[in-house]
């Protein structure tokens, strides 16, 4: 489960997205794996966030580097994690 706090001043995508880089860093999700599907995170966030916060999260470790997309197939990660990053630090 991937707890996501709606009261807090942390947008609820760098949040999702703290919440998938810390699992890339301990391994839950390997290099060359695929994460969650959209539908998946849904789930897993317990409904908390809607598919375009989803997007914004994964567009954020695309733009990091961590993940690509392939077209049909879903997003997987192609990099681990930098030991921090902005927004970690934000999280901080």
């Amino acid at each position: 489960m991937i707890e996501i706090d709606r009261e807090s001043i942390i947008p609820m995508y760098v949040q999702l997205a703290s919440a998938l880089r810390e699992r890339i860093r301990r391994g839950e999700i390997p290099v060359g794996r695929r994460i969650p599907s959209h539908h998946e995170l849904e789930q897993e966030t317990g409904g908390a966030v809607s598919r375009r916060t989803i997007k914004s999260a994964i567009e954020a470790l695309q733009a990091e580097g961590i993940v690509q997309g392939v077209q049909g197939k879903g997003v997987f990660v192609i990099a681990m994690p930098s030991s921090t990053s902005a927004s970690d630090e934000a999280t901080d």
